[in-house]
């Protein structure tokens, strides 16, 4: 990652990190990059595909819907609400 990236991404995302916490960061995303250069250089060619670490048989259960709490409970929890939703701020511009 470069810095201008890095630079990018804090404006996109309106944020800013200090000069030690950028130095920190490109650091990290520097480590980052050795190591997935390392594992590319890794022989994987008779590896087996792992999946789950452990066996697995149908680790899934019976979808069944159903209604845990009322419309009410639910509203009463809510510091402003309509007829039947909370009312929540915009946070998007």
């Amino acid at each position: 990652m470069t810095v201008e990236a890095l630079k990018a991404l804090e404006s996109l995302n309106e944020f800013r990190l200090t000069e030690t916490e950028e130095q920190k960061t490109m650091e990290i995303f520097a480590f980052m990059e050795q190591q997935a250069a390392a594992l590319q250089n890794t022989d994987t060619e008779h590896v087996e595909v792992m999946v789950h670490c452990m066996p697995m048989t149908n680790v899934f259960r019976e979808d069944v819907r159903e209604q845990v709490f009322s419309r009410e409970a639910l509203l009463a929890g809510a510091p402003e609400h309509s007829e039947d939703s909370w009312i929540v701020p915009r946070l998007v511009k």
